[in-house]
Order: structure tokens, then sequence, then C-alpha cells
């Protein structure tokens, strides 16, 4: 649209041919290029006036209009700050609750580490008692077995002795061993009766001595298998000992984990409650944010500014090279947040490109500055409104507003947030790969990242006009808050609307 005092000249020149006829069914306005052309003119048909009458009339209601919308945001926008400043507290006292919160869980989360340490310690303990415990038991298994060895050799010579004895006394009255030796025929045979019965005492005493030997050893067995049993025994009491002492801690260490798990809970119970508070703090900013575009300031000396760079020739050179495609805006970064509301509600017209501070911002086409901000701290905040004061949308921080030719249409594009002392002058022409700024988080911002909006203004062919008679709107003539979704290009809304950044630059 041509800028306000423009329109007035034309509603006076239209004057000197007609009375002023309001026109009731008000045609659209919004192809500022052809009215601008249409009554531009030094002669007009009887409609011609009528009409550039009404356009005249549209343009001065149309800067009343933006007056009467910048006092009503100027009354709810205390409302909004005071909001934003209770959620901020709110956010800030949580945040600290939750970090002292996850310094008692990192605390407990050692304590229970080192009891696990001493548990697992315990149990190694108690595994290698049993692995002693076991050789114990094949120790005296094999004692046994060794026992049971002796007993049967002990009872083999028991049961060759009583064999013996029961040969020996036989049923008859005088001793066997006489009446073979009165048998004898000769003294040799007697003596060879003799050594036999010899030799038979000597296998007796033999034996006997075997089972003696037998026995002791058996005894001495027993003794080994009495020691081993005891060893055994308080091998098993050491181990039932260590398995109290470890249930007891196991105890301990459920205890903790119960208080750990309660504590993690009231940790998650912290975080949904920063998140609600975030949520509604986002949702105020966006209403702050979006209700913040105004009417750039000294608008008259930006125009006169565009009319000495056209005159130049430099906006005809620009439009000469419109590029094809756009330019991505800020590499490496990601989209924190998108369009057309923030995650937790709450209009958000942009994408917010989130990267690191003092990343470079690039022009994403041809074209000029049409506004520039700076002055905001780099760091803003939750709340914050500076950007105004410079000339720029109110809590926009440091900001820069693009006007690009890109592949026959025209396009206004919003930077936000910008480092101070980053954004590009008013007038300067750009190409697409220029830097126009830095990332940073002035104005109403919590964390670094450029928020940029597109306006699609209509045909690229308007581009030298728009720039030397742009009215300062910050929001091109598609409303602000809510108001702002009814100019949706999507919707099938024509220019001037809002695009999504996203069908441009994905995400």
């Amino acid at each position: 649209m041509i800028r306000l005092k423009k329109a007035l000249h034309l509603f006076l020149a239209v004057s000197l041919f007609s009375t002023i006829t309001y026109v009731h069914a008000e045609p659209d306005y919004s192809d500022s290029s052809y009215w601008n052309d249409k009554c531009s003119g030094t002669t007009f048909s009887s409609e011609d006036k009528e009409a550039c009458t009404a356009y005249a009339n549209y343009l001065k209601d149309q800067k009343t209009e933006l007056g009467e919308q910048l006092k009503e945001i100027e009354a709810k926008r205390e409302q909004y700050l005071e909001d934003i400043e209770k959620y901020a507290e709110e956010i800030t006292a949580y945040q600290g609750q939750i970090d002292d919160k996850k310094v008692e869980i990192q605390d407990m989360q050692a304590k229970i580490d080192a009891k696990q340490a001493e548990i697992d310690a315990k149990q190694a303990e108690i595994d290698a008692k049993q692995g002693e415990i076991d050789n114990k038991q094949l120790e005296i298994d094999g004692k046994q077995a060794e026992i049971d060895a002796t007993q049967a050799v002990i009872d083999e010579i028991q049961e060759k002795l009583l064999n013996r004895m029961a040969i020996e006394q036989g049923s008859m009255r005088v001793n066997q061993y006489t009446d073979i030796l009165m048998g004898a025929t000769s003294f040799d045979e007697l003596m060879r009766i003799i050594n036999g019965f010899n030799a038979i005492a000597d296998y007796d005493q033999k034996t006997t001595d075997e089972l003696v030997e037998m026995m002791d050893l058996m005894a001495d067995q027993k003794a080994d298998l009495e020691v081993a049993k005891g060893e055994l025994e308080e091998a098993k009491a050491d181990l039932e000992n260590d398995k109290s002492l470890l249930e007891v801690q196991r105890n301990e260490l459920d205890g903790e984990k119960a208080i750990l798990v309660n504590e993690q809970g009231n940790l998650i119970a912290l975080q949904y409650e920063v998140e609600v508070a975030q949520d509604a703090a986002n949702q105020m900013a966006a209403e702050l944010e979006a209700e913040g575009n105004k009417i750039a300031a000294n608008i008259e000396e930006k125009n006169r500014k565009m009319q000495e760079i056209a005159a130049a020739g430099v906006l005809d050179e620009i439009y000469a090279a419109m590029t094809d495609g756009w330019t991505y805006p800020v590499p490496g970064s990601y989209r924190s947040a998108g369009t057309w509301y923030y995650p937790g509600g709450g209009v958000h017209l942009g994408y917010d490109f989130a990267a690191p501070l003092g990343s470079a911002i690039y022009a994403v086409g041809n074209g000029v500055v049409l506004n520039s901000a700076d002055g905001c701290p780099t760091y803003g905040g939750l709340g914050s409104r500076c950007g105004y004061q410079f000339g720029g949308s109110s809590g926009g921080g440091n900001q820069v507003y693009l006007l690009t030719p890109i592949n026959g249409s025209l396009y206004a594009v919003k930077y936000l947030h910008m480092m101070s002392g980053s954004p590009i002058a008013s007038g300067t022409h750009v190409f697409a790969g220029d830097q126009v700024g830095q990332v940073g988080s002035s104005g109403n911002s919590s964390g670094p990242h450029c928020h940029i909006e597109i306006f699609y203004l209509g045909s690229a062919d308007n581009f030298s006009n728009f720039a030397q008679n742009w009215n300062g709107d910050l929001a091109f003539g598609c409303g602000w808050a809510y108001t702002a979704l009814n100019r949706l290009c999507e919707n099938g809304v024509g220019a001037p609307c809002r695009i999504r950044p996203e069908t441009i630059f994905g995400g």
C-alpha cells in the first residue's frame, strides 16, 4: 500500500474534480500496486474518481484502525507482562527446586551405588565361603569312603579270625592240636607238625596285627572326619551369619531405592510444573510477540532513503537479479518452535531457528532492508518489550525486515531476537547469502534463536514501488495475534498473507 501522505495527496487531487462520494460496496484494496497506478493519473473517469476517493478514505481508515489496534494492544500488554513475570518467577523457583532435587537424587544414587558395592562384595564372600563348604563336604565324603573301605577290611579280618576260632573250638574234649601231636609216628613227623602249628600261629598273629593296625587307621580316619565336620559346621555358621548380614544390607538398599523412586517422582512432578508454567509463559509471550507489531518509526525518512536508492537504479538492479529460490537463513540451526502455535498453546507466527549465540543469519534472497532495529541487550528474557524503542516490534529485540523478490513474487521477511550490534542498517541492499545479523536472545526470548516470519505481498513487479511507499506496518497488512490467523496463505487468502516458513525451509 502507498503511504498515508501520498494517499491524502490522492484524496485532495480527486476532490478537485468531484464531491466526495463514499462507496459502500468496498472493493478489494489489497493489490496496492493496482490502486497506486490507477489513482496516480491526472485525469479520471467518473467511476475512477469515486473509486480512488474511496481508496483514499480506505487508507486513512486503515491508519486510524492501526492506531486503535495499538491502543488495545497497549491496554492488554501490562496484564500480559504481569502474567509472564509471574510465570517467569515460578519457573525460576521451580528450576531451583529441581536443581536441589537433582543434587539430592545424585547423593542418594551414590549411596545406593556404594551399598550395592558392599552387597556385591558380601555376595562374592558368601559365594567363596559356599565354595569352601562344598570342597569341605567333598573332603568329608572322601574320608567317609576311606573309613568305609577300612571298615570292610576290618570286617574281613574279623571274619577270618572268627572262622579260625570256630575251627579251634570244635566238639572234641581234648585240644585238637594235642590229638595231632599224639598221632605222630616219629620225631621228625612230630617236629614237622610243630612247625606247622607255628606257621599257623604266625598267620593268626599277622592277621591279628593287621586287624589292630586297620582299627587304629580307622580311629585316625574317624578323628579326621570329626575335625572336618566341625570345620564344616563352623563354615556353615559363618555362611548363615553372612547371609543374615546380606539380607540386612539388601533391606537397607530397598529402603534407599524406595526413597530414590519417591524423590524421582517429586522431580518429575516439579519438571511438569515447570512445563506447565513454561507453556503458560510461552502463550503469554506469543500474545506479546504477535501483538508487538506496530508502525515503524520515521517511516517518511525510510521512504526517502528508498527513493534515493531507487533513483540510483539499485532497486531495479535487485529486481532484475531476483533469485529463483530461497537461501537457508540460519545454517546449523534446529526448530525450537514452529508455526502457528507453541506446543503448549498460544499463537506463534513464525519459525524459531535455534542456534548457538553469534551464529550467522543470512538474507534468504536478493533484496533491500526496509527496517532495522538495534540497541537491545543481546540477552533479554520472558516479558521483555525491548525492540519498539528502536523502531522495531515490541519484544522482537534487535531485528531486520527484508523486502525480497523471489521467483516472480514479492516477500517481506522478518528476523527477530538478534545479537546486539549485529542487524544491518535500513536501506542496505543485499544479495542472497549475505549476512544480515547474528543469532541472539534479545527481547522477549528465553534462549538464543532467530524468529523468522514470511509475508507474501503479491507480484515481484511491485518491488520498487513497495519499497518506496511502505506504510511502516510491521505486520505488512496481515494483522496481529489471533487475527493474524485470518490471513494465512495456506487457507487461500490472497496477498498480503502469511506463509508458513516450514513449507519453504522444511521442519
